[in-house]
């Protein structure tokens, strides 16, 4: 054990009233809420492709499951239709995923927060998740603690949506989410508050790193190597050997296990994506180079049109083909992944090239249920960068291509300019233009009003 040379001064720290606020299984909630039925005691899953017929299995994906569907079946919101018992029990509800009506829930939800914090005051984590700094609200909404008025959000919610939420309170954004993901989920009443003070009593506890936010296996895996085990050894491991080893991601980390947060929910903050790409789950498995290669020519499209959107060029082209479930290749391989670099670009036509191309080197002729297309090392800019090895005027005519069909698709839709392939035979992209996210519901990345910014992923 290191004597640290480093320590901070809570007294020094900002202290405020955080509230991190979590919609208890959103999407499952979301159904069993507009059917009637209670979310806590109501056994439903949400499905991708979900079979008509309930005597059939499926084949689809669990996106997500009520907590009495978890308990029942024991399962997660990553299984598989094949991870329920069949015949389907009588109890049991399947639906299929409405992304457009969790959007509007969230939407709905969110505004109910707004009337506790002002814009500034509100950011939205994700879509069942947010931050509210209700600090300038107790004594406006005459609360004794923010425990008080945590219990009168849920309550709200709860009697306008019929969704539960849980919420972790904390003297900073990091320490409400560490209260809401380790106690907050646990407590009867769905409320955790973790201070600074109670800090050696609650963070330090924390036994598992990938259980602390920011910390992946990977990241986990480099700290074991360091002897590294647990919140504790982070807080009390030598800050400047971590710090060497790690580099700024060391320093924060090392920061955070003491509980230090300085970010305020008010700062502007103007993220760029450093990748876009977009991946489905096909609805079957597609044993025909030809059909699969329509779906890379569909993707191809539909990311550069993202990059163009965000006026974002790609310097490097990833594709992932993800094989049949149970199906491996002669290597014992389930996927493959590769990736190209290539000079800035966000052209249709010599993305779906460079696609193929990777596709046509690493394709052996197996069976495939996944594809995912990536890219990355973004450069912004509006400038148009000539290839010497090109015609002018062809580089030119493809850019005006592009832009014709981007203003196009913007003011009539997605659908109103398709590729030929796209009505052929394992066409994708006009079936999943009413789709959210790649879930029932709208055209995620191409249509008015999209998201750049986040994680598929």
């Amino acid at each position: 054990m290191y004597e640290t040379e480093l320590l901070f001064d809570y007294a020094k720290e900002p202290s405020r009233d955080i509230l991190c606020i979590d919609c208890k299984s959103f999407y499952a909630s979301v159904e069993c809420a507009d059917i009637g039925k209670d979310p806590l005691t109501t056994e439903l899953v949400v499905m991708s492709y979900p079979s008509e017929d309930r005597s059939q299995r499926g084949s689809g994906l669990i996106l997500a499951s009520s907590p009495a569907a978890k308990k029942a079946y024991n399962i997660s919101n990553v299984s598989r239709a094949r991870d329920l018992p069949f015949p389907y029990p009588k109890d049991l509800i399947i639906v299929p995923p409405r992304m457009r009506l969790y959007m509007e829930k969230n939407k709905e939800i969110n505004a109910i927060y707004k009337k506790y914090a002002d814009e500034a005051n509100h950011h939205v984590y994700s879509i069942d998740e947010s931050f509210v700094d209700v600090t300038g609200s107790l004594r406006l909404f005459h609360f004794d603690n923010a425990r008080a008025l945590a219990q009168a959000i849920q309550d709200d919610v709860y009697n306008q949506t019929g969704i539960y939420t849980v919420i972790g309170i904390g003297d900073n954004p990091l320490l409400a989410k560490l209260a809401l993901d380790n106690a907050a989920k646990h407590a009867a009443d769905r409320i955790a508050e973790w201070r600074y003070k109670n800090v050696p009593d609650t963070v330090w506890q924390i036994k598992e790193l990938t259980a602390f936010w920011g910390i992946g296996r990977r990241t986990a895996k480099r700290l074991n190597n360091m002897g590294i085990y647990s919140i504790y050894d982070l807080a009390h491991t030598n800050y400047y050997e971590l710090k060497s080893r790690m580099g700024i991601i060391g320093a924060q980390l090392y920061a955070h296990a003491w509980g230090i947060d300085r970010s305020f929910l008010g700062e502007t903050v103007k993220p760029r994506s450093k990748s876009i790409g977009n991946s489905q789950v096909l609805d079957r498995d597609y044993t025909k180079r030809s059909e699969i290669e329509i779906v890379i020519r569909e993707m191809g499209d539909q990311v550069a049109t993202r990059l163009r959107h965000a006026n974002a060029k790609a310097q490097v082209i990833s594709l992932w083909i993800g094989f049949s479930m149970g199906y491996v290749d002669e290597e014992g391989k389930s996927s493959f992944s590769q990736q190209m670099k290539v000079p800035p670009t966000h052209s249709s036509k010599e993305i779906i090239a460079i696609l193929l191309r990777i596709f046509e080197n690493h394709y052996t002729n197996q069976h495939v249920r996944n594809v995912g297309v990536n890219t990355g090392n973004l450069i912004y800019t509006d400038a148009l960068q000539l290839d010497l090895f090109s015609e002018p005027e062809e580089q030119v005519k493809n850019v005006k291509v592009d832009q014709v069909i981007d203003t196009i698709r913007r003011k009539y839709g997605f659908k109103s300019v398709v590729r030929a392939v796209s009505v052929m035979e394992g066409g994708r992209a006009i079936a999943r233009s009413s789709l959210v996210g790649g879930h029932a519901g709208g055209m995620g990345g191409l249509e008015e009003g999209e998201n750049h910014g986040k994680k598929n992923t």
